[in-house]
């Protein structure tokens, strides 16, 4: 009898599906203010899918600071009018003043890390 094996959980979310990436077939246009603002509605909203707060900066059209649920830290992204982008993490005050040094090495790396990094 063949085992059957569950289904690991789709690296893309299910709502991915309903969005509408258009853009994406059509060749980059430099300093197209138009498919820049659809481009970065487009990565918006598929963040918004992800159960992202993103807030688009009217000032910047290609800036997004995105939030995740019941977390204190932020992403900033900066996207440029040929598709790449630059971004940064903000903790804001998340660690105490006199973390210890093995503290703040954990926090930085559960950033960046797979895995167990509580040691």
């Amino acid at each position: 009898m063949t085992e059957v094996r569950t289904l690991p959980a789709p690296i893309v979310p299910h709502g991915w599906g309903d969005i509408d990436t258009s853009v994406d077939n059509e060749v980059p246009e430099l300093l197209s203010e138009d498919q820049l603002d659809r481009y970065v509605a487009t990565v918006a909203e598929l963040l918004r899918a992800c159960g992202l707060t993103v807030d688009l900066d009217s000032s910047d059209p290609g800036n997004l600071e995105v939030y995740g649920a019941g977390s204190t830290m932020s992403l900033e992204v900066d996207i440029r009018d040929d598709r790449s982008a630059e971004w940064s993490i903000s903790g804001g005050d998340e660690l105490d003043p006199g973390t210890k040094a093995l503290a703040m090495a954990a926090a930085l790396a559960r950033l960046l890390a797979p895995g167990d990094t509580d040691g």
